[in-house]
Order: C-alpha cells, then structure tokens, then sequence
C-alpha cells in the first residue's frame, strides 16, 4: 500500500501532473461535454435551466454553472479531477480499513486507469457520479445509512440511474438490520427527487422526453449482445480482457473467497447490478465506470500479486494502443485486426482534431439561405467565433442550431426530421449535410441523404 502520506503525496501530485493536457482544449472530444457547457452559460447568462439531454442531470450542470461561467473549461475539467482525487482519498481508506489484497497495485490500477484517466479531466459527470456511489458506500460499511443515502441521492442527481446501487447495498445489512437498508433508501430517493424538482419545472422538459423517445431506435437482440461486448471489452482495452480472463481461468479455485466477506459480496453486487444497467442502456462505455473501483476489489482477492501486477501493467497499456478488432463503420463494421490509438492518446487527437474541423465547416463556401445538417451541437458553435447559436431556431426546430456571422442567411442544424427537410424546401432554402458526418446523419434521421438530393459540404479535403 502506499505505507506513508508522503507516497500518498506523491500519488496524488503524479495524479494531477498527468491529467494537464487534457485539462485544456475544450470540454472534451464528447459532445454531450459541450451540451453541459450550453446549459450553464444559458442558466448563468438568462436565469433560465434547460437540461442538457434527457432524462436530465440536475446536481452536475447547476453545480458547473458558476464553474463554466467564471473559468471556462479548465475550471470544469480542474473540477472533475477534484472529484476524482476526492474519490481516490476514498478509495485509499476503503482499502485500509477492509484489508484489501495488493493495496499499492489495486491504488495504481484505480488511479491511472485509462477510462478513469481520461474521465477525470473533462466535463462529463461519470467521475462525480462514481466518487458518490463510491463514498456511499463507505458510509454504508459503517452503518451511516442517513449521511450515504443523501450521498447516493446526490449521485442519482447527477445521473438518474445511479439510484439502482442502492439494490446491492442491500447485502450489507444482516437480516436483522434490513431496517437500516429502507432508511437509506428512503433518504437516497427523497435527495434524487428533491434534486430532480429543476429538471420537471425546466422549460420544454416534455418535449424533450419525447423527442427522446422518438429518437431511441432499439438493436436487434444479436446487435445488441455484439455492442455490449464491445463496449464492455473496449472499456479497459483487447489486453486487459485478456488478462484477466488468462488470471480467472489460472485462480478460479479462488473464486469462494468472494463470499467470505460483506465488501466482496457487496463489489460483485455492485458489478452485476452495473453491468445489467448497462445491458439495458449500452450507449456508452462510460456507462460502466461506477462498477470499476468494485471490480478492481474483487479482482484482487482473486489474484496473486504477480497476477495483479500483470493485470495492472496491460491496463495501463491501453492509455497509449489499442489493439482493435473492427473497421469502424455505422452502417457496415467488420473485423480487421489492427493497433490504434489507445484510449487517452485518441481523447488528445481527437481534441484538436475538433478545433481544426469547426474552422474548415465555419469557414467553407456554403449559399445563402442555406441549412446544413452536422451531426454537431454546441461542439461546433461554443468558443467558435465564426458562428452564433441561434435559440429562435432551436425552438422551432428542437434541435441544436447555431447561425453563420458572416451575414449570410446560413444555419448549422444538427440534424433535420423528413417533415422539417419539405418544411424547409418549401420555404425556398437549400439543405446541405457535412461530409464528414453522412454515416452519422444516415443512422437516424429515417430517409436516405441521396435519395433526396441533399449535397455534400465537403470539408475533409
């Protein structure tokens, strides 16, 4: 373990030495980051709270309003990588006060895990969610229901779904204390409803959820067992699956020792609870960080410390390559073995990759009274000062839009619906899509981009 403060502290600064450059440029290379900032600067700029998305993530965007407002994003990236380390404090006592095999290697392995890594330093909730559920369930190990039920409501304020942790704290309490369970549980649901009052008062909150319904297109069940082991693979990399698949298989005889405590119990609930949340909603592979500082746990009753060091060391490997399995296609993946990226170089490129694509599609030659769909939202607008959103067509089109300052009558829309495309027509514009995004737009809009003679923006040459 890290035996002295003074290891710790070394920790902890190499911690935050490592997460600078991705502490600046932008939000992060997720556009939903960019959605978060959009909804802080209305809130701080007009008084007025839209959700980012559906369902809505209340705690997260109003605690960032001021945060956005005042320092931009460094500030708000610089405050996900103090939840983190906030979550890493919690972790380190966690591991003490259990006992926990290997505490050194397992402190390792949380901290520079590469989903982790790379979630500690932009706006996005994940690591303030995990650093809640994480610390709620510490104050549940010492029977302080009232105190980790507010922490877990808060986490649900964040992202909704988190409330389903309270089913695996259940095992925590002996059948003679199921009591205290209900207490928790009421204290995490009233915090979550209180927190989400904002979010059903917000203005165009019900066409929100709508367009949200309208818009969830379900997998097919084989597509969809494919995407969750993909994304579930792709969250720690083809050689971390690998090595601890080689570790199970070697100590699977070990696999009893799960059961002889209530923080094991307890972790592999948490797992299994994470992982059907996930089966039920695999959209994103972030969706799985709550249930890695528990898996690590259990992993490391399971292995030895050869084992785990192996096991961290491919982990780690994942930050810089990636050894992927498919040609990346919306329409049409298909295996081809190949090194890429790994998961923290690709955030990095992808950041200034950003920066270069909303200049070349601001600056393209695009006619008057023209609409272009991106695929984009504040991604493309926020910061860009070739381009302003434009809120009267957000409304009348419940998309994101932003408008060209140039003086030309040219909108950027996210996407347009078959009706809005005639609409639009009649009204005598031209639509366009950006080359860059036509796989993207084709998934989801429901007609064919060609069919309907909708041309190119070419910016990728």
């Amino acid at each position: 373990m890290m035996k002295s403060d003074r290891s710790f502290l070394f920790l902890v600064v190499t911690v935050v030495l490592s997460r600078i450059p991705l502490l600046f440029g932008g939000f992060g290379a997720d556009g939903d980051a960019w959605r978060i900032a959009k909804t802080a600067l209305a809130l701080w700029n007009e008084g007025t709270y839209h959700v980012s998305r559906f369902p809505g993530f209340p705690v997260y965007e109003i605690l960032q309003t001021p945060i956005i407002a005042l320092g931009g994003s460094f500030a708000s990236n610089s405050s996900s990588l103090i939840l983190f380390l906030f979550s890493v404090v919690v972790f380190r006592k966690l591991i003490r006060e259990w006992n926990i095999p290997h505490p050194d290697l397992l402190l390792i392995s949380y901290t520079f895990l590469p989903i982790l890594w790379k979630n500690s330093a932009v706006t996005m909730d994940y690591v303030w969610g995990m650093a809640g559920i994480l610390a709620s369930f510490r104050y549940v190990m010492q029977k302080k229901v009232v105190v980790a039920g507010i922490i877990l409501g808060l986490a649900a304020g964040t992202r909704i779904s988190h409330i389903v942790f309270l089913l695996p704290f259940f095992f925590v309490f002996k059948n003679d204390e199921k009591k205290q369970w209900l207490i928790l549980s009421l204290s995490a649901v009233f915090t979550a409803i209180v927190c989400y009052l904002p979010v059903i008062r917000s203005e165009d909150y019900l066409s929100l959820a709508k367009d949200f319904l309208n818009d969830a297109g379900g997998y097919s069940p084989v597509k969809r067992i494919g995407v969750i082991a993909y994304r579930i693979v792709f969250s720690i990399g083809v050689l971390g699956c690998v090595s601890i698949a080689a570790v199970l298989v070697m100590s699977r005889r070990r696999f009893p020792v799960i059961f002889h405590s209530t923080v094991t119990i307890a972790s592999a609930a948490v797992c299994v609870t994470g992982i059907i949340l996930f089966a039920i909603l695999p959209d994103e592979r972030e969706y799985l960080i709550p249930i890695f500082p528990f898996f690590l746990i259990l992993l490391s009753h399971i292995a030895d410390r050869k084992q785990f060091t192996v096991i961290t060391a491919a982990l780690l490997s994942y930050g810089i390559f990636s050894i992927d399995v498919i040609e990346h296609s919306i329409a049409h993946p298909k295996f081809d073995l190949k090194i890429q990226r790994g998961y923290l170089v690709k955030e990095y490129s992808d950041r200034n990759e950003i920066d270069k694509k909303r200049s070349r599609l601001s600056r393209a030659a695009i006619p008057d009274s023209s609409f272009v769909m991106i695929g984009m939202g504040p991604m493309f607008w926020l910061d860009n000062p070739l381009v302003k959103e434009d809120r009267i067509k957000e409304k009348e089109f419940r998309h994101d839009c932003a408008r060209l300052l140039s003086g030309k009558e040219v909108f950027f829309i996210y996407a347009l619906y078959k009706p809005q495309l005639d609409d639009l027509r009649r009204r005598g514009y031209t639509v366009y899509y950006w080359d860059e995004m036509k796989e993207y737009l084709q998934s989801f809009i429901g007609y064919s981009l060609p069919d309907e003679a909708i041309r190119p923006v070419n910016t990728s040459r």
